[in-house]
Parts: structure tokens; C-alpha cells; sequence
């Protein structure tokens, strides 16, 4: 069946789902460059000319930043046009928790109906293929999300309960929030392997289940959705805010990465490997990349000013750019040696646009193949123990420490500017510039009582 003779047949088989189940009202989505989610609401008869054709937005919303204000200098103005997001029959899926509506992810097409330069979807598909075709293999990604449940408390925010960290306690008091949420996530085709209660007080982790990388992006992305909709539809407040409490552990974004051939042979496996690790020359390689780029690769998947209150050293977060095995310190982790070989990214977290950071994680190991960048000695000790000498010594980095300083470091990562395209690049750049300055000139109410009482 040709390309043409496929999408058909996928348009044909969505809306013969929307008459099956009576559904009203679809909603048109994408992801803009601060993460977040931009779109329309279609009635069903508009669908076909949708799916078609797609629907118009101006190019100007993509200068938006995460509080909703046109950022200064935009590459897109009133007098760019428009781009047109084109819903993608796969993602179709009907939306449990609201009424005779269903949801679409989208691709951002030109007016010509070819993939727009500023899409992150369309730079995700694109440099996908292009790693696939050299590594001769399928590449399979995991999110694993932490997140917070929180409840209104006298004019303030709190964590919705005070379990403990995998305690079976905090499952209990949160069972009709974990159920509806499992049951909205697999209703919308997204398998969730495991939940358990986290390190913080109404703080849960959530284990997607592998799947290739593109579904498994739009998983996550699906994720983000659900949790805080069914969190809202309890009188919950659900966040996948990096730091909500200066006392309380944070929430962080684990990305797992493995490859297969068609045959479904684990192409990162080696059992000759002499580090020990069972991982293949292209495994070590990837992360070789993974950790060159790390510092602009944290810019993105770790993208707003709260990000960097997470990654301190001791706190479980990543400090430090190395690599390790076994090592919840390390900013790539490869787990024990019975689970089955891949490599874990943990520099990221829920404010993060899943489609850019999955595309320059990509975009980084790649570089590392085509380069055979090594990723040098493995670390085995908590890399948060050692002294500023020690770590001189071993060759390990800091992580960024602020936001401003990982947009530095993007900003001079012409690699990953070329891999995601330059309009990408360039204006997420501006966007997150503009946050910082925001965050930086906001005066908190602790400030205001520190220095009024000092001065």
C-alpha cells in the first residue's frame, strides 16, 4: 500500500470511529517551544478537511513564552502567515474524562503542505529516521515522569497527602485518583507499567511502558495531559513542576533508550563488553554524545528557571555529567545487568517540550556514533561525595547551574542547532531568555521579608 493509499485508509478508520462513538468535539493539538499546548476544538464534520488539509494558526504563537506574553524580537510577526497543524490519525484517541470529545497530535505543515522548519514533531520524525536508516535498527524510548498531587490548604498549596516514599500507604489514600488516571491513560492507548508512591509527601512516579519513540513521545506528552486533568476533575492539583517545595524532593523526567532490529535483537547488548556492562561499542558511543552535549541538552529538558532549584548534588538529582551503572547520581544511568540493555537520561523534568528533547537526544547521540565520541571511565560512587579537586581530577563537570547558563551552552551547540533546525533553535532560545529575565526581576514574597528585615 502506498503512502498516499495509507492515510487514506487511516482517515477513513478515525472517522468511522467518531461515528462508532458519538463523538461531538475534537480537539486539534501541538506543542509550542515553552511546552505548551496550543490548539483548536473541530466539530466532527470539520474532521476530513482537517486531517486533510489541517487548520490554520498564525506562526506568531510559537513567540509565546510559558506566561502567555509575545516574547521581544520574535522571528514570527503579524505579517508571517500561517502554519497549519495536521492531525495525525495515529494519535487519535477518545477523551475519557470529557464529554463526546476526542484529541489529535498534530505535524506543522507550510502552506504549500510540506513539514514547516519550526515544527519539534516534524524535527523528531525527520532526525529519527535519518538514526534509524544509520544504525540500521529501531530506536525504543521509556518515560518515566515524577509528579505531585497537591490540594488547596487555607489560601496555600500543599502536597494532598503525607505518605511515604514507595509506601503502599500513599497508593491507598490516592486509589481513586491512580485508578482513573490508569484507566484514562490505557483508554487513550498508553500502557503504564508501574506507579508507586515517590520521595516526597503526594509524590508518585509513573513508569510508561517502552514503545517506539515517537509513540512513546507522544505517550509523554499524553501524559502530561491526563494527569493533571484527572487530578482537576478530583479537586486535586496535579504538577510536573520541577521543585514545588524548597524542603521536599523534586520531580525529574527519566529517559530510557534501547534499539532493536527487525529481528528483535538488542542492538545496544554486547556480552564481550569489557567494562563489564554488556553494552555494545554504539551504546557507549551514544552516551559519548549524550555527554558532550549534556549541558545544552539539559537547557532543553530541563527548561525553566525552577528547573535548576531540582539538580543539586545529594539530592538524587544530577550535579555532575558522567556516566555510571547502577549510579542515581550520574546524569546517564545503565541499569543492573539482569534488567535488559539501555541507558536511562535523567537530566530533564515536566516543563520540558518532550518533542525537543527527545529530538536533540537523538541529535546528540548520533553526533557520538558518526564521531565515536567515548564517554570515558564509568563513576561507582555517589558523585555528590567528592571535593572539587576529586572531580577535577576524574574529569566530571558540573551540570548547569542556572538557566541562563544552559541557554549559554545551547546557544553555542551548533550541532544540535543544524540536527533540530535553526528556526527551532534560534527562537526557543528567545523564549527561554525572556523567562529568565522574567523569573529574575520577580520579587518574591521571601525576599521582600529577608531584606526588609535586614535593610
Amino acid at each position: 500500500m502506498n503512502l498516499t493509499a495509507n492515510k487514506n485508509s487511516q482517515i477513513e478508520n478515525v472517522l468511522k470511529q467518531v461515528e462508532e462513538n458519538n463523538i461531538e468535539f475534537i480537539r486539534i493539538e501541538f506543542l509550542d517551544y515553552a511546552g505548551v499546548t496550543r490548539g483548536r476544538t473541530i466539530r466532527k464534520n470539520r474532521l476530513r478537511a482537517a486531517m486533510e488539509k489541517g487548520v490554520n494558526f498564525s506562526t506568531a504563537i510559537m513567540s509565546f513564552d510559558v506566561f502567555d506574553e509575545y516574547i521581544p524580537n520574535p522571528m514570527y510577526g503579524a505579517n508571517d502567515g500561517d502554519f497549519f497543524a495536521v492531525p495525525d490519525p495515529e494519535t487519535f484517541a477518545i477523551l475519557p474524562y470529557r464529554k463526546n470529545t476526542a484529541r489529535m497530535l498534530c505535524d506543522l505543515v507550510d502552506v504549500d503542505g510540506s513539514l514547516w522548519p519550526g515544527c519539534p514533531r516534524g524535527a523528531l520524525k525527520r532526525l529519527l529516521k535519518e538514526l534509524e536508516t544509520a544504525l540500521g535498527g529501531k530506536l525504543y524510548m521509556a518515560y518515566e515522569q515524577e509528579a505531585y498531587l497537591l490540594k488547596e490548604e487555607n489560601g496555600k498549596r500543599v502536597p494532598a497527602d503525607n505518605s511515604h516514599c514507595f509506601s503502599s500507604d500513599g497508593i491507598d489514600i490516592q486509589e481513586e485518583f491512580i485508578q482513573s488516571f490508569v484507566y484514562s491513560m490505557e483508554a487513550m492507548g498508553v500502557e503504564t507499567e508501574q506507579i508507586s508512591s515517590e520521595y516526597g509527601p503526594g509524590q508518585v512516579e509513573v513508569n510508561l511502558k517502552y514503545a517506539p519513540s515517537l509513540k512513546a513521545t507522544d505517550d509523554q506528552v499524553t501524559f502530561m495531559h491526563v494527569f493533571k486533568q484527572v487530578a482537576r476533575s478530583q479537586d486535586l492539583i496535579g504538577t510536573l513542576m520541577p521543585k514545588p517545595f524548597s524542603n521536599l524532593a523534586g520531580s525529574g523526567l527519566h529517559v530510557h533508550i534501547s534499539l532493536y532490529n527487525e529481528e528483535g535483537d538488542n542492538l545496544f547488548k554486547d556480552i564481550t563488553d569489557q567494562k563489564g556492562f554488556d553494552l555494545s561499542e554504539e551504546a557507549y558511543y551514544f552516551i559519548g554524545g549524550l555527554l558532550k552535549h549534556a549541558r545544552s541538552l539539559i537547557a532543553v529538558g530541563a527548561p525553566s528557571a525552577n528547573s535548576y532549584k531540582r539538580m543539586q548534588p545529594g539530592s538524587w538529582a544530577p550535579a555532575h555529567i558522567c556516566y555510571g551503572s547502577a549510579n542515581r547520581s550520574v546524569l546517564v544511568r545503565i541499569p543492573e545487568k539482569r534488567r535488559e540493555r539501555r541507558f536511562e537520561f535523567r537530566g530533564a523534568d515536566g516543563t520540558c517540550n518532550p518533542y525537543l528533547l527527545t529530538t536533540c537526544l537523538l541529535a546528540a547521540g548520533l553526533d557520538g556514533i558518526k564521531n565515536k565520541i567515548e564517554p570515558g571511565e564509568p563513576m561507582d560512587v555517589d558523585v555528590s561525595s567528592l571535593s572539587e579537586v576529586e572531580l577535577l581530577e576524574k574529569g566530571v563537570n558540573w551540570v548547569p547551574r542556572t538557566l541562563d547558563e544552559a541557554i549559554d551552552a545551547l546557544e553555542e551547540d551548533t550541532i544540535l542547532a543544524e540536527s533540530i533546525g535553526r528556526e527551532i533553535w534560534e527562537e526557543f532560545i528567545k523564549v527561554k531568555r525572556t523567562e529568565s529575565i522574567k523569573f529574575t526581576q520577580y520579587i518574591s514574597d521571601w525576599e521582600l521579608q529577608v531584606f526588609s528585615d535586614r535593610f
